[in-house]
């Protein structure tokens, strides 16, 4: 490989890298990104979780929820 195609690939990469979002061409390190996620409290049990959408309710809790309202419909 000549000098001048292995410029071009480490250009190439660089740019790749830049438009990934990654702080420089050497650098593996992701940018810090400030998480989508919003602390909760489920009010039926207490416990805290996150999630993308407001909810009352945990994950956990809202399965039971769910089969419980299937089986009194049944």
């Amino acid at each position: 490989m000549s000098k001048k195609e292995d410029d071009t690939d480490k250009a190439f990469e660089a740019a790749l890298k830049g438009n990934m979002g990654w702080k420089c061409s050497c650098s593996l390190d992701i940018i810090d990104k400030k998480s989508s996620l919003i602390d909760l409290h489920c009010k039926k049990c207490g416990k805290a979780f996150k999630s993308n959408v407001m909810k009352d309710y945990c994950f956990d809790c809202e399965k039971q929820n769910r089969k419980l309202r299937k089986n009194k419909k049944n």
